[in-house]
């Protein structure tokens, strides 16, 4: 009989001690090369988030720090920049465009971003893909508000509802004061992006400013004492949301003029130039300005950085899942060790019918390598299914989207390794088999 046919044969006899081995190795598998996918899909989600943006441009900051609040959402600006920097930026010769945006609200958890129209044809994501609308279009009143996709899918919302933002927001529900007065009605939503966009909120700046607006000089008393009453509040719920300082410097950064609301500041503006070789001067020009403290950041050398101080966690995830597939190898040692050491008759009876050591290397590693080849293809179902049911609950929390990709080349490397060692670890237990069975005979006592 042909010694993979007995191989077979011998773990079919053996199925709960081999099922049990082969579930505890496919497990470390789908572990190992799910994190790996996981960690790939997580690079992408990062460095996808912003593309054809050629600087960002903040109050004086570190770059981390613009780089997270201002495409992540994640934080608040210290403080905001004048309009006249956004002016200045404009004027320079090697500026394109220009799109400012101002933080501060919130909806439901989700950031609100008050910014242009021109965001959503400027702003680029992945490999330069446009913005595009599954539904609707653009704001175009300080009425009306754009809705990322995942935004319509928590609230089930659609075009026409009206929406209520609030003062400050955090990542379980709305802020400290909600804008009641001020509803806001759905005129687009944009269609699935796989990044921070999914997650936010976009109306205009003077929408923004329509609910934060500084009255004028001419306003009434009684406003003024609304205003005063509105700050009192913030100073006894700002751990619901942004602190008061930042709430406060929202409130300063519109006034209403001539029934006209009035942008003084953004949380900051992305600035992209006619010549992208020309970004360097362009961010050297923005950083020195005396007019106003600014950080000029260039988003691919900031998310390169980013990824240097996430290396020690990617480390980390990597030596993790090689621990357990490691644990599984060992098992796998273990596992046969024990199994030649209780088949020692059957060893006897192979060496009796003229088997030799060849037929005994080749059964029992062959019995490893089928094990470990059984492993892998459930594991690989494992961590498909893994990713198919997790990936809804991935993509509404961190706005990562996991591809359900086949076998790519590191794998089939991972894959041909693993098979190498399992053959290994096979011929280590035969070798321990095959010499315990030439001190055995057919009256071998137990």
């Amino acid at each position: 009989m042909n010694s993979f046919r007995l191989a077979l044969k011998s773990l079919w006899h053996r199925r709960v001690a081999t099922l049990l081995t082969v579930l505890a190795i496919s497990l470390s598998v789908a572990l190992f090369i799910g994190v790996g996918k996981t960690r790939e899909a997580t690079r992408d989600a990062f460095s996808g988030a912003i593309s054809r943006v050629d600087l960002i441009v903040g109050p004086r900051t570190g770059s981390l720090s613009l780089l997270l609040y201002s495409v992540f959402h994640v934080g608040a600006p210290s403080h905001n920049v004048s309009m006249r920097a956004v002016d200045y930026a404009k004027s320079l010769e090697s500026v394109e465009w220009v799109v400012p945006f101002s933080l501060g609200d919130g909806y439901q958890g989700f950031p609100v971003v008050g910014t242009t129209p021109d965001f959503f044809t400027k702003y680029k994501v992945r490999s330069g893909e446009s913005l595009r609308f599954s539904s609707g279009e653009s704001f175009d009143a300080p009425d009306e508000v754009v809705l990322g996709s995942e935004v319509v899918a928590s609230g089930r919302l659609k075009l026409g509802d009206l929406i209520v933002l609030s003062h400050g927001h955090s990542e379980h529900g709305d802020g400290f004061e909600r804008h009641e007065d001020h509803p806001f009605r759905v005129v687009g939503i944009i269609g699935f992006t796989g990044t921070p966009i999914d997650r936010s909120v976009y109306v205009s700046l003077e929408g923004m400013g329509a609910i934060h607006q500084e009255p004028s000089a001419a306003d009434s008393s009684s406003t003024k004492t609304h205003k005063h009453e509105d700050l009192d509040d913030h100073d006894h719920d700002h751990d619901h949301g942004h602190d008061h300082d930042h709430d406060h410097e929202a409130h300063s950064s519109f006034v209403s003029k001539d029934g006209k609301i009035l942008v003084t500041q953004v949380s900051g503006f992305f600035v992209g130039a006619k010549n992208r070789m020309a970004s360097l001067e362009l961010q050297r020009q923005l950083n020195t300005w005396t007019g106003e403290a600014l950080s000029a950041i260039l988003p691919g050398v900031a998310m390169s950085e980013l990824w240097k101080n996430l290396a020690i966690f990617e480390s980390a995830m990597a030596i993790i899942s090689a621990c357990v597939v490691l644990t599984g190898v060992i098992g796998l040692f273990v596992s046969l060790l024990i199994l030649s050491g209780q088949r020692r008759r059957e060893m006897v009876v192979l060496r009796a019918v003229g088997a030799g050591p060849k037929t005994i290397f080749t059964l029992l590693a062959g019995e490893a390598v089928f094990i470990v080849l059984f492993a892998i293809v459930l594991g690989m179902g494992f961590m498909h299914l893994g990713l198919f049911m997790l990936n809804p609950w991935i993509e509404k929390k961190f706005a990562i989207h996991l591809e359900l990709s086949t076998f790519n080349f590191y794998d089939l490397i991972f894959a041909g390794i693993l098979l190498l060692v399992g053959a290994i670890v096979g011929i280590l237990a035969s070798v321990r088999a095959y010499r315990s069975a030439m001190h055995d005979g057919l009256a071998t006592k137990f």
